[in-house]
């Protein structure tokens, strides 16, 4: 993915494993990608571009916790831009 995110996450249940990238998009917008594996497909999409980088992670977590089980993201925030 690696599209500059300034917030990177995981979350896993028993059979998929979710990846989250947030990065800026325009001035004051955050675009939110999902990469997934598991159950012998991977897939990268986005999931839409948002006003704030809490209501990116907001979206994220409602993501992690319906599709996987009630997960729970494990952030680490990238502080060199890449």
């Amino acid at each position: 993915m690696d599209r500059a995110a300034i917030l990177k996450g995981t979350a896993r249940d028993q059979k998929e494993t979710f990846d989250f990238e947030i990065s800026p998009s325009g001035e004051s917008s955050f675009a939110l990608f999902i990469s997934f594996h598991g159950n012998c497909c991977r897939n990268v999409t986005g999931a839409g571009v948002w006003p704030s980088l809490e209501k990116a992670k907001q979206i994220a977590e409602q993501t992690a916790n319906e599709l996987l089980h009630g997960a729970v993201i494990t952030w680490i925030e990238n502080k060199e831009g890449t």
